[in-house]
């Protein structure tokens, strides 16, 4: 037996265990479970916090849908904080007209002196110190959502008593090869999400859509201990928690819980998103987290040192490849067919002999990139 078959082998083995173990959280999440708000217990006063920056082009209908919530109206504020806007994406929150809507304006806390520097973290710890709410939830201003979005999130709080709750997220509408690559790849994310808090080991969230208790936030100094790090106002918020408060994360798996944001139009503005989300992966807390990266790497790096070695003299050298890129799309489509069902996408199964080898080249170049730490995103550049 080659060596090269080997390595196949275990790598293969490893991966096989990986998905089935998302895939066995992801099923053990209740569907759809009814979220009554209210039932049993006073519904909570919400802070709906909402860090922007340069989104001129969303503002507007991401407040119109927070304002539009069967939500008790006087049970819930909307906090804009303003990350120094080179566009009007301020002047435009200001616009709308709604009692329970606080717009506030980053530099007038820090001057012009954090102009340059990523300040989303600091943009979120404001909107929580000025929040009123005993729950703070968390979007992007790119982002809209149904209706009965804070009902449902605050639904699953109280029936579960969580210190952090996410949700899911969704990009829509997805066109062309680039929109409908970016669609299948969040869903995917979302899956391993909800997969790994279910088996109570949670990996990842998505700030586009969360909920916690201001007065957690607070015990644990919000982002105290990585403010440095640009990105991760999620995923390290999480941690954090997570480590303070043990079994303390939920994942809310309800379509009406769902939030929804556009794919990046350009691929180079695709590939700076991924390097910004990838950049944080070496400071994880929990290195074991960061482990998974790494094996989830090296097995789509080892598909293509095969590729040349499958075209070998030597006798069954396609195998190793054969075996190793066979496993990774059964096991990724056997994923896909109950994450898309969530969302009722599965027509992007049809796609999937497509997207698993753009996929394979996808995790081995943006792994590469998002080490070096340099990306610009939305106009302002971070190294």
């Amino acid at each position: 037996m080659s060596p090269f078959l080997i390595i196949s082998i275990v790598f293969s083995v490893l991966y096989c265990w990986l998905i089935l173990y998302f895939l066995i959280g992801w099923v053990k999440l209740n569907r759809n479970e009814p979220l009554e708000s209210g039932k049993t217990k006073a519904l909570p006063f919400v802070s709906v916090v909402i860090p922007v920056r340069n989104e001129s082009s969303h503002i507007q209908d991401c407040l119109r849908a927070v304002i539009a919530q069967n939500y008790p109206k006087h049970l819930f504020e909307i906090i804009v904080i303003d990350d120094y806007s080179t566009d009007d994406t301020y002047a435009l929150a200001r616009e709308i007209q709604s009692d329970n809507l606080l717009v506030l304006n980053l530099a007038k806390y820090f001057g012009d002196a954090a102009e340059k520097v990523p300040n989303k973290k600091k943009a979120i710890t404001i909107g929580v110190k000025n929040a009123k709410g005993q729950l703070i939830i968390t979007t992007d201003g790119d982002c809209i959502m149904d209706q009965h979005w804070i009902s449902s999130m605050v639904g699953y709080y109280q029936q579960h008593d969580y210190k952090f709750i996410t949700g899911p997220v969704m990009l829509s509408p997805a066109k062309g090869l680039l929109g409908l690559f970016q669609q299948i790849d969040v869903i995917n994310m979302l899956g391993i999400t909800g997969g790994t808090i279910a088996n109570n080991y949670p990996t990842m969230c998505n700030g586009a859509n969360l909920l916690y208790e201001k007065k957690a936030f607070l015990e644990v100094d919000g982002y105290k201990g990585n403010t440095d790090i640009p990105t991760g106002d999620d995923i390290f918020l999480m941690q954090k928690l997570e480590m303070a408060f043990p079994d303390s994360v939920g994942f809310v798996k309800n379509i009406d819980a769902c939030v929804y944001s556009k794919p990046e139009s350009s691929f180079a503005d695709f590939v700076a998103q991924r390097v910004r989300w990838t950049s944080k992966s070496t400071a994880f807390q929990k290195r074991s987290v960061t482990g998974i990266l790494m094996f989830a790497y090296l097995f789509n790096l080892l598909i293509l040192i095969l590729i040349p070695i499958a075209f070998e003299k030597f006798e069954l050298a396609w195998l190793p490849l054969a075996l190793a890129f066979g496993v990774k799309f059964l096991m990724d489509l056997s994923f896909n067919v109950g994450v898309t069902g969530f969302f009722k996408k599965r027509i992007l199964l049809l796609l999937l002999p497509v997207f698993e080898p753009l996929h394979i080249i996808y995790i081995v170049c943006i792994g590469v990139l998002g080490l070096s730490g340099k990306y610009t995103w939305k106009e302002r550049k971070i190294s």
